[in-house]
C-alpha cells in the first residue's frame, strides 16, 4: 500500500506548499498508514517513517502556529495604538 501512496506523494503532493492544509492532511494520513503497518505487520521501517514524518509535520505546524501568533500579536499592537489615539482625541475634545 505504501508504494502507490508514495507515488502520489512524489508526483502530486510534492508540488504543494509544505504548509498547505491538503499536504498536511495527506501526511497525517500517511502517518496513520505507517503506524498501522508498524503495529499490524511489525514493520520497523514503517514505524520509523511514521516517527520521521510526525516530526516533520510537527515542525511545519509549529512554524504555522508561530506565524499566526506573530500576526495576532501585531494585530493586538495595532489595536492598542488605535485605542491610544482614540483616547487621546477624546481627552483633547473634552478639554
Amino acid at each position: 500500500m505504501r508504494i502507490p501512496l508514495q507515488l502520489v506523494e512524489d508526483i502530486g503532493m510534492s508540488q504543494l506548499d509544505p504548509e498547505a492544509s491538503t499536504r498536511l492532511a495527506y501526511e497525517r494520513f500517511l502517518i496513520g498508514c505507517d503506524q498501522a503497518a508498524a503495529c499490524l505487520l511489525n514493520d520497523e521501517a514503517a514505524a520509523h517513517r511514521a516517527i520521521m514524518l510526525t516530526a516533520h509535520t510537527v515542525r511545519v505546524r509549529v512554524g504555522i502556529a508561530r506565524e499566526h501568533h506573530r500576526i495576532q500579536r501585531r494585530g493586538v499592537a495595532i489595536l492598542d495604538e488605535q485605542r491610544g489615539r482614540f483616547v487621546r482625541r477624546q481627552r483633547e475634545r473634552h478639554k
